[in-house]
């Protein structure tokens, strides 16, 4: 399994600016480098810092399963620096598909 297809959505589509100007992505989100993530509270829900090819800071909000969150720290943690397209690409190691809800 990729990063991809354990987080509800990758790259995130919404992002705010961390200089607190309200501006918009004027790039693909993809085009953005990973520079940093937080770890998830008790829903899952983590922060990720990017930043775009003018190397503005951006931040945008994950949500991870706690079975899986392991994998994903050590897949986002080899992947610092990298454009976000590539980070989906990256394989989780020991992840099995989560079982569907009945």
């Amino acid at each position: 399994m990729k990063v991809r297809d354990v987080l509800d959505e990758w790259p995130p589509r919404k992002w705010a600016a961390d200089d607190h100007e309200s501006r918009v992505l004027a790039s693909d989100a993809g085009k953005l480098r990973l520079l940093w993530f937080s770890v998830p509270d008790g829903d899952g829900w983590f922060s990720l810092t990017a930043t775009d090819p003018e190397g503005a800071s951006w931040s945008a909000y994950c949500r991870a399963l706690a079975t899986l969150w392991r994998p994903i720290e050590r897949a986002l943690g080899g992947a610092l620096r990298v454009p976000l397209e590539l980070v989906g690409d990256i394989e989780l190691d020991s992840v099995k598909a989560p079982h569907p809800k009945p």
